[in-house]
């Protein structure tokens, strides 16, 4: 039997899931999946800075900067000085991008009952270990740790 390429089903599932997100949110709100991101994270980070948002959304800072640009001009989110270094900006939730991520959470849950309809108890919990086993892994990789046998393809 041949070995599943768990790399590029990981991958593929990505994209799909994220250009389903990407339809939905934009058909609801005109927002990203990115967005999306970024307004669930300050739900619970109220007046993080740039940086913080970045490293928690996996985004590099210039992009990041794009983003809140952009969700700023749709009035969703909004820079305020900082209470700690006045060179710094702290990013907070204005309505109309709190509200949308209160039913992001609806939309969450619908999307992970979807997804694991059709499976049992437990294999929903082997996927979510397996899921979750893939990020450890993956965050503690290091050059060098994984050594590819020829005989095997990816």
């Amino acid at each position: 039997m041949s070995r599943p390429k768990i790399f590029h089903l990981i991958h593929m599932a990505h994209r799909a899931l994220f250009r389903a997100a990407d339809r939905l949110l934009a058909e609801r709100h005109d927002i990203t999946a990115a967005q999306n991101a970024l307004l669930l994270y300050l739900e619970k980070n109220e007046g993080a800075s740039m940086s913080a948002v970045a490293a928690a959304i996996g985004l590099k800072n210039a992009a990041t900067s794009g983003l809140v640009d952009r969700m700023e001009h749709k009035e969703l989110i909004a820079r305020r000085p900082s209470a700690q270094d006045r060179r710094s900006f702290e990013l907070v939730l204005l309505p109309k991008g709190r509200a949308i991520a209160r039913e992001s959470h609806t939309l969450i849950h619908a999307t992970n009952d979807h997804l694991l309809d059709g499976f049992t108890e437990a294999e929903r919990a082997t996927i979510a270990r397996f899921l979750e086993t893939v990020i450890t892994k993956s965050d503690a990789f290091e050059i060098g740790t994984i050594k590819p046998d020829e005989k095997q393809s990816a």
